[in-house]
């Protein structure tokens, strides 16, 4: 799925494991270093989401898809990126993990989603630049842009936070998994 305007696209497998989210600490060699994320990153030319969000699991933490449990929504961020979520059963006996991406791994409960520990709200404002040709739109420099909010979610887990994207698509995993049992 292609959307209007340009966007750069992310796949993300969400791996469980006996009713617990595996999640990575990411390593101090790649972007958004120490953060916990999902195993993902940019679907490649030609590649469909779930083979990238798959491939990615397999290169950050060396385990295969046991099987398909459901697809998530997709997340279109603020900052024109798309995030295509895949919730995916997993054997982690045979984890092995891509010291270069993720600095370790940890499991915690689906339950744990169910509410978070904190949310704050982040205002998205629309700033054109300097050049903009404001004396082609009604009002000028008057113009009445839209602003909108962005909610962010926040997890406390033992010495771990789980916040933004990751939470999101961690709690919309719960709300999933909770109405099909």
């Amino acid at each position: 799925m292609k959307l209007l305007g340009q966007f750069n696209y992310y796949a993300v497998c969400v791996p469980i494991y006996k009713n617990q989210l595996i999640f990575e600490v990411r390593s101090q060699y790649i972007a958004q270093p120490l953060e916990i994320s999902f195993p993902g990153g940019k679907i490649e030319e030609g590649e469909m989401p779930y083979e990238a969000a798959v491939r990615e699991l397999r290169e950050e933490i060396g385990v295969d898809v046991v099987r398909k449990l459901f697809d998530i929504e997709p997340i279109v961020t603020p900052f024109n990126s798309v995030i295509f979520s895949y919730a995916v059963e997993v054997d982690i006996s045979k984890l092995k993990i891509n010291n270069f991406e993720v600095l370790e791994t940890f499991l915690v409960p689906i339950e744990h989603f169910s509410k978070p520990y904190k949310t704050a709200n982040v205002d998205v404002i629309l700033s054109p630049n300097e050049d903009f040709p404001y004396e082609l739109i009604p009002g000028g420099r008057n113009y009445p842009w839209k602003r909108g909010t962005y909610e962010v979610m926040f997890y406390k887990w033992e010495d771990y936070i789980i916040w933004g994207i990751t939470a999101r698509i961690a709690h919309r995993t719960w709300e999933i998994v909770s109405n099909k049992l």
